[in-house]
Parts: C-alpha cells; structure tokens; sequence
C-alpha cells in the first residue's frame, strides 16, 4: 500500500471516529478538527480552523474560576504534563460539557513539538454524578450530625426523669414509703427492672452520639487489667451456670497495670460477653485470653462456641442499629448498640476490634488496648 494509500485510510479513520479529534499548533490555533468534533461542537471546519482553541471551544475560565487560558499556554510549554486531562470545555451555542482529553506531540524533523494531538471523549454525564454522589454524601454527613446532636439532647432529656422513676421505685421496694403487698411489690418489680434496662439503652445512645460528634473523652486511669478481666466473668456467671456454659480464662504473665479509661474498657468486655453468652447454646463454652504482642499492646479475645456469624451477615456486626436475624436475636432483643460503640472506644484508646467466626461452631473476638494510652 502507497504513502498516499495510507494516508487516505488514515484520514477515513479519524474522520469517521466517535470521537473528538483535533489537532492544534503551539499558539494554540486548530490546525485539524474532524467530523465528529463539529457536529459535537456546533462549529463548520471552515469556522474554526486557524482560529484559537481559546474563545471557540475553551471558555478563559470553567464554571469554577478555573484559568484555562492559561492551561492552553502551559500545555504549549510543557506538553508532557498533560498527556491526560479533564477540563470544561464549550460549544458553539454556549453549552458547556466535560471532556477527558488524551494529548499526544507531534514533532517536526529537529525534534521539536509542532502540534499537539487531542483526542476527547464527553464525560459530563459522569461528572454530573460524581457533583451527585458528592452533594449526596455531603447532605447525609450533615443529616448524620443532626443526627447525633438530637440524640444527645433527647437522651439526656430521657435520663432525668428515668433516673427519678428508678430512684422512687427503689425507695418503695425498700418499704421506705410504707408497706406493699406481695402483688405491688411483683408490679414494682416490672416498673425498676423495665426502667433500669431503658436506661441502659439511652446511655449506650447517648455514649454512641458523643463518639459521633467527636465530644467523647477518655477518662485515664491507671488498674490492674488482669483483674478487670479476671473479675468480668461476675457479668454473666449467673446465666452461664443456669445454661451449663463453661467458663475458661487464660490471662498470660506480664498483663497487669495499664492507662486507659477504665469504664469503657470495662464495657467493651461485658458487651463482648453478654453477646457470648447470649448467643451460645446451652453447654457450650466462653473464654478470655489475654497477651502482649511485642508491639505496646495487648491483645484481648473474647470466644465462645456459639451458633457462628454467617459471611453474609458479617458487615453488619459492627453496623449501628443493626443486629443480625436469627432466633436467638430475636429472642433477646437489643438496640444492636452494643458491638458498634465497643469499636469505636476501642479505637478512641488507639487500638483494633475485629472478629474470626464460622457458621455453627463459634466466634473469636479480638481487640488491642495499647499499654499507655495517651
């Protein structure tokens, strides 16, 4: 095939591509515009050859301020550094769309850049929805915070009556108003017990919305943390014997004081217990390891030979208000609070929760609480 031959199909080619296809001289002035970028941008050949890309299909400056005469002189100076880009680009009619512009230099027998190549493909469609999936997550960021704050009012709110509720209905049950009849103080029961569990779950509410409006702090103390989980069996003891459970601690030499909030470390242990024993069939087995890892940290697991957490169910352990669907979730009902705060105060110490499970035969829980936290 000929020089000419060549040329002919080479020209076809680029005539008849689906996309834009232009070539421009160092000044910036289009030297080629093909088939397909006229009918995009609304401009005859005879208009816009020779004329500068700036002022025809480039605006001085896109939507956002952006200077892109000044991107068409450095893209003269330094062709190499745009061999790929995006900019707002503009057609006949004043439309304004998002191309992705893949450039290449053509230079002349010295070596020298001549032209620049310019290759382009329409993008605005996809730039439309990145701006979407941005304003969207922005609008649920702030959602969420408002969120947060409302919880934290009502929850608080909710605890100064709830605490009066309970402070007088222990008064009664101590026969400190007078005395009640066996049937009343059944009732009175009910009433201690119910308001006792709702406070928990505001606290755990109102624990959760301060983590998320960044207002949570840590309390630091130094305590035996060999203790702590020594002692924490104390939390489900009476259920694990009631259900033949048996319980195992193997605490490794060398865990005693540390510096953390002692309260919050406390309570990522009785959730990750209470789940163990919630979930663990009658005769099953609980146990607490714990050991230093050489890295300024322990690390703490909580198992147990329950019924297992499936694949498929695993991204919701740590998701708030969520809790995985099985009969005994259903059976024990909760605000699915518990897994997602034990996390984050992990995380506030600086350390790391994650979970090992396999369906039907058990969950291990790990996390690590550096040695001095803060």
């Amino acid at each position: 095939m000929s020089r000419d031959e060549l040329d002919i199909q080479y020209r076809d080619i680029v005539e008849n591509a689906n996309s834009i296809i232009l070539r421009m001289d160092m000044n910036g002035d289009v030297t080629y515009f093909n088939r397909f970028a006229q009918n995009f941008f609304g401009y005859r050949q005879e208009e816009i050859l020779g004329k500068n890309v700036v002022g025809t299909i480039v605006a001085p400056t896109d939507s956002s301020g952006r200077d892109l005469k000044a991107m068409i002189d450095d893209m003269a100076l330094h062709p190499s550094s745009y061999v790929s880009n995006e900019n707002e680009n503009v057609m006949k009619n004043g439309r304004r769309a998002w191309i992705a512009w893949t450039n290449k230099s053509i230079l002349d027998e010295d070596g020298r850049v001549r032209e620049i190549l310019c290759i382009g493909n329409d993008i605005t469609r996809l730039k439309e929805a990145e701006e979407e999936i941005i304003k969207a997550k922005e609008a649920a960021e702030s959602a969420n915070k408002a969120k947060s704050s409302f919880l934290a009012n009502m929850s608080h709110e909710l605890r100064t009556p709830l605490n009066a509720i309970i402070g007088f209905s222990e008064l009664m049950k101590d026969d400190s108003v007078g005395p009640l009849t066996d049937k009343q103080k059944e009732y009175l029961d009910y009433v201690w017990e119910s308001g006792k569990h709702l406070l928990s779950l505001i606290n755990d509410i109102l624990d959760l919305s301060k983590v998320e409006a960044g207002k949570m702090e840590l309390e630091l103390s130094e305590f035996d943390l060999k203790e702590l989980l020594k002692k924490s069996f104390i939390f489900i003891q009476e259920k694990a014997v009631k259900h033949g459970i048996a319980l195992s601690a193997d605490i490794k030499e060398g865990i005693g004081t540390v510096k953390a909030d002692q309260r919050k470390v406390k309570q990522v242990i009785f959730n990750l217990l209470s789940n163990a024993v919630k979930f663990t069939p009658d005769g099953g087995k609980i146990g607490i390891t714990a050991e230093k890892t050489g890295k300024g940290e322990i690390l703490v697991c909580v198992s147990d030979t329950g019924i297992g957490i499936e694949a498929k169910d695993s991204g919701r352990v740590f998701s708030e208000f969520e809790q995985i669907d099985s009969e005994y979730s259903r059976k024990y009902a909760g605000t699915g609070l518990g897994m997602p705060l034990s996390k984050k105060f992990v995380e506030l110490h600086g350390g790391k929760m994650w979970f090992e499970s396999e369906k039907g035969k058990g969950t291990h829980f790990y996390f690590t609480l550096p040695l001095n936290v803060g």
